[in-house]
């Protein structure tokens, strides 16, 4: 692994460790809440993180070739950017589709569109999102997410908190090429599916 593959790893790594303690929802509040909204509007960083091959520029995604930026990580990130947006990818929708879903299946709660007296909502942020070799060593990539979610009731008071993250270290998500990767808008979705479908499921054994 190079001096800066190894740099960067640890930064991604103490970044998404500083997760908050869940705010365990009260008695009270269990007892009355029957239904949740989930709001779409989902907030992501403004960067994507990527760490590629040799822990530089790596791929360049759907060879869209080279943009004229100050480093070879922020090249590499340019690339990922314009080629999620050309073929519509989008980490905020399939966040809000695993989450919706992972909270449909618990049976905790049902879920409905309409906002209205004593109807929660789950605020839903994106921390952290993008792709990583998982080793030095690596030319394969896997999913990096970090998700926090927050329940606030009818007077914006928050109620409940939980939140969990995908590192590279220990990340359960099948690893795909990099080659891969760079040609397949679908494998990338497929990875950031997986990793926020188990992030839901996590969370939501704080509910």
């Amino acid at each position: 692994m190079t001096r800066l593959a190894a740099l960067l790893l640890a930064a991604c790594t103490l970044l998404a460790g500083c997760a908050p303690a869940p705010q365990r929802l009260g008695d009270a509040d269990r007892r009355a809440i029957r239904a949740v909204r989930i709001d779409p509007a989902i907030p992501k960083p403004p960067e994507i993180y990527y760490l590629g091959p040799g822990g530089g520029a790596g791929l360049m995604f759907g060879a869209l070739g080279a943009v004229a930026t100050e480093s070879g990580r922020q090249e590499a990130r340019d690339s990922l950017r314009a080629f999620l947006a050309k073929n519509n990818v989008s980490i905020e929708r399939i966040v809000l589709d695993e989450f919706g879903a992972a909270l449909r299946a618990s049976g905790k709660l049902s879920v409905t569109d309409a906002a209205g007296p004593g109807i929660p909502t789950i605020k839903i942020a994106i921390r952290q999102y993008g792709l990583s070799i998982p080793n030095g060593f690596s030319s394969n990539l896997v999913p990096i997410l970090y998700l926090a979610c927050e329940m606030v009731d009818a007077s914006g008071k928050a109620v409940w908190s939980a939140s969990d993250r995908l590192l590279t270290l220990g990340n359960p998500i099948e690893a795909v090429p990099g080659e891969e990767m760079r040609n397949s808008p679908t494998a990338i979705e497929k990875a950031w599916r997986a990793a926020a479908r188990h992030l839901s499921a996590q969370i939501l054994k704080e509910l």
